[in-house]
């Protein structure tokens, strides 16, 4: 092991380059073959590239999964919309047979409003 006074003394200085291209000025060093931080960035984005088609994972296979997600998620949502608009309608009929007995205050009725306006069955 060498004295970490000595390696700030000598007059050499290792300065850091790609292992593909040779540069030693880029924005983020990313990994390679030869290791973490080996190559420039460019390089890395190539490398990686290349690594992904020949181990099969295409980028428009992703896209592809992420579309189908989206409609998956656009149902979800719809069910859910649809459950949250009927509870909705459940406690407003709840309420207004409690209505009879007390009159809602200020507050409850702009958080009973708001509710209505998010979920779409009021139009402002």
């Amino acid at each position: 092991m060498t004295d970490l006074s000595e390696k700030g003394s000598g007059s050499e200085t290792t300065k850091k380059s790609c292992a593909d291209c040779q540069t030693s000025k880029t924005p983020l060093w990313r990994g390679g073959p030869a290791g973490p931080k080996s190559l420039c960035n460019a390089c890395g984005i190539r490398y990686r590239k290349k690594r992904r088609a020949l181990l099969g994972l295409k980028k428009e296979g992703s896209d592809e999964k992420k579309k189908e997600r989206r409609s998956s998620n656009n149902k979800i949502g719809e069910s859910l919309k649809l459950r949250l608009l009927a509870f909705g309608r459940e406690v407003m009929l709840q309420r207004s047979a409690m209505e009879s007995q007390r009159q809602l205050g200020e507050e409850e009725q702009a958080a009973v409003l708001l509710m209505a306006l998010s979920c779409g069955s009021v139009y402002a």
